[in-house]
């Protein structure tokens, strides 16, 4: 690393968003910084590198220059490092500790050093201290699913779990299915769970069953919700519960006493009976009192 690293002031013009896109949208994570923002003001610089003319391209910071420009500050702290974009984007994901990356924004990152800065796949696992195969998995993801599933990602609709966990094996399965799929569930998205539903019935289902899931994701869902509701068990009654737990109580006490004696009659080591004294003791504890709250309501 040649050159020294300062702080300077930016102001929003002079930074260029570029990289935007190698994030996921995290709409409770931004409330927190923002709330954090408007209360004590930006505490860490943002990371830049030196771009064409008086601009500087973000390397790291996105959510926090969100953040000032809707809290609308004048300028924005940034550490200025003095190396190329590529270096600057490795440095960043090495140091992220605090919010590891998804599998999905590790694969854009792969992807944006290897198509825009022309890293090797070998270099990148070099520079990124990981395997040549994890180089290789994280770019076969964004290779495999649709650019819209990602772009939904990104836009927080879909979840980054949910897309690795269902929407990769239907789109190994049937591209169109999977786009559709996600087209159609609309701004609201569908949590980690309702995916998996969703991927686990077409996967089980008809032709037509599955025309119908990827048509219709949200009646499906909305569908089995109600099914679930309806098919839910009746509440047990605080009084047979307690009843079951206590007679559960007589037989332990019951299969416990049998044990214990086969084993100290049966010639066992000396030690054997002292090994649950403690138990044994917090058990009668627990016994005790219980015993002092059933005579006292009991009639």
């Amino acid at each position: 690393m040649k050159g020294d690293i300062n702080i300077v002031q930016l102001e929003f013009h002079q930074i260029d968003l570029r990289y935007r896109d190698l994030r996921v949208v995290d709409r409770e994570r931004d409330a927190r910084l923002l709330a954090s923002l408007a209360g004590v003001g930006q505490k860490t610089p943002v990371l830049v590198v030196s771009g064409e003319g008086d601009r500087y391209v973000l390397i790291d910071g996105y959510r926090r220059v969100d953040g000032l420009l809707r809290l609308k500050a004048d300028t924005v702290e940034a550490l200025l490092l003095p190396i190329p974009e590529s270096e600057g984007l490795i440095l960043s994901h090495r140091m992220e500790s605090s919010c590891r990356k998804s599998a999905l924004e590790e694969g854009w990152l792969l992807r944006e050093l290897e198509h825009g800065h022309g890293m090797s796949r070998v270099e990148l696992a070099s520079k990124l201290l990981r395997s040549s195969s994890w180089v290789s998995r994280r770019l076969g993801l964004v290779e495999i699913l649709p650019a819209s599933v990602q772009e939904a990602v990104r836009a927080g609709r879909v979840g980054p779990h949910a897309a690795m966990k269902s929407l990769l094996p239907l789109a190994r399965a049937n591209r169109e299915a999977c786009e559709t799929l996600v087209a159609n569930l609309g701004a609201a998205g569908a949590a980690v769970r309702q995916m998996e539903e969703l991927w686990r019935a077409w996967r089980k289902g008809t032709e037509e069953d599955r025309e119908r899931i990827v048509s219709h994701p949200g009646l499906y869902l909305a569908a089995l919700s109600e099914v679930g509701r309806s098919d839910a068990p009746e509440p047990v009654p605080a009084t047979e519960s307690v009843r079951k737990d206590l007679a559960s109580v007589g037989g332990t006490c019951r299969r416990v006493k049998r044990k214990f004696l086969a084993a100290y009659e049966g010639g066992g080591s000396p030690a054997w009976p002292g090994a649950v004294g403690l138990v044994w003791e917090n058990a009668q504890s627990a016994f005790a009192s219980l015993s002092s709250v059933m005579a006292e309501r009991l009639p």
